[in-house]
């Protein structure tokens, strides 16, 4: 049986990318695990999709080294990638990842085999993942511009990807890669909300999440998050919506000051989960210290909120959902991990059962820096934590990136990638 790493867990640092003097790590802005365990893959300011492979010695006694094992730097942000929900070390065409780049098409890459054809040969820094297996094309019909999706998201048996675009999703077939199969439109017109009844709700499309396969109530249900903080529920397979909602402190489509609402108000969604069960969605902001959880069976309020998870900054601050694995379906106990600006990992566990504001059931220390993102290992044994901080003027030598000078502000900004091994007592 794996271990509950969340209440009464001891944490320490397994693996890291320190000392980075030889190899400084960028700011991290995203990181994802893959399902089965086996590699890391992140985004970072330097614009570069890194993946990592995960630590196999967890001892307390000797800290592993982390360096990237395949690489590729990108001429524009990154905005976005998803990993293969079938990713499985052992495939080699299953360990794919999608990536949206900004004025680029949807590219699909390989994240452990890179373009060579030589495997022999003895190799020197990171696998070059550059080359593309396809392109999938997001072309607006009226200018002809490219436009890059803000989110992206997988269907759960791997045959399609959900792309957040700004007032709408396009819905793609992994083998087709001209044009989207399908387009869900959060609201009917953009110039005149009153056509097609006045309903839906405008913004870019910044975070998606589709529903686990072990739900058995909301199956094929897709969840899109707005920066306008509006959330929207859609049938991914009819492209009609179920359901959509505003978030609390929204009062005719503007965020309003309420006093009394200002633990749970934010500025814009930056990350949606479901629990495995499918039975309830967890909902993370810019600028807000809470977590607010919803009940499928009635998105009008808010269930409860995880607060104080200290993440009171532009910077996006990830989280996750963990539940023993074999158990997702069973509608059991799950946990929730989030990272905060305190350098801090704060743990809830079974927040869906309680209401109100909801203190953290765990502490754990996870060294200085913000923690920007928590990945709990499927078995787990271990959490993977990433971190970065931009330091306006910072004069601290060998640490991350120095950048600006002259005719614009000096600034240097770092990164950090560690690997917890988690002992529950």
């Amino acid at each position: 049986m794996s271990p509950r790493p969340g209440i009464g867990a001891s944490a320490w640092c397994a693996a890291s990318t320190a000392p980075e003097k030889d190899s400084p790590v960028s700011c991290i802005a995203d990181a994802q695990l893959s399902p089965d365990g086996t590699c890391i893959l992140t985004t970072d300011y330097a614009r570069r999709f890194s993946v990592y492979a995960f630590a196999s010695d967890l001892s307390a006694q000797h800290r592993q080294h982390l360096a990237p094992y395949a690489r590729f730097a990108s001429a524009n942000p990154i905005w976005a990638f998803a990993v293969n929900p079938y990713f499985d070390l052992n495939n080699p065409q299953t360990t794919t990842a999608l990536v949206s780049s900004r004025d680029q098409y949807v590219n699909l890459h390989n994240a452990l085999w890179g373009s060579s054809s030589n495997n022999e040969a003895p190799r020197q820094g990171p696998v070059d993942i550059s080359s593309r297996l396809a392109s999938y094309k997001l072309v607006d019909k009226l200018t002809e511009a490219v436009t890059a999706p803000m989110s992206l998201a997988w269907s759960p048996d791997g045959a399609y990807f959900y792309a957040g675009q700004r007032n709408k999703i396009a819905i793609f077939d992994l083998t087709y890669t001209e044009d989207p199969i399908a387009t869900i439109r959060t609201i009917p017109s953009t110039r005149n909300k009153l056509k097609g009844g006045g309903w839906g709700f405008k913004g870019h499309v910044s975070a998606l999440s589709a529903c686990p396969p072990a739900s058995s109530t909301n199956a094929n249900a897709l969840a899109a998050g707005t920066r306008t903080r509006y959330v929207g529920i859609y049938d991914a397979i009819s492209s009609k919506e179920i359901t959509h909602f505003a978030l609390p402190g929204m009062v005719n489509g503007k965020r309003t000051d309420n006093p009394g609402l200002q633990d749970s108000i934010g500025d814009g969604i930056t990350q949606l989960k479901w629990s495995p069960d499918g039975r309830y969605l967890y909902v993370a902001e810019r600028s807000s210290d809470a977590l607010l959880i919803y009940d499928v069976r009635n998105f009008s309020f808010t269930l409860g909120y995880c607060s104080g998870r200290k993440a009171l900054t532009r910077q996006k601050m990830g989280f996750d959902v963990w539940t023993q694995m074999g158990r997702e379906d069973e509608g059991g106990s799950h946990e929730i991990w989030a990272g905060g600006t305190d350098g801090k990992v704060r743990v809830w566990r079974d927040p869906c059962l309680r209401e109100g504001a909801l203190d953290a059931d765990e502490v754990i220390d996870g060294g200085d820096g913000p923690t920007s993102n928590v990945l709990v290992h499927p078995y787990g044994h271990a959490a993977v934590v990433s971190k970065g901080e931009i330091e306006v003027g910072g004069e601290e030598q060998g640490r991350g990136f120095s950048r600006g000078g002259v005719t614009q502000p000096a600034y240097s900004e770092w990164g950090r990638l560690d690997i917890l091994g988690l002992r529950s007592h």
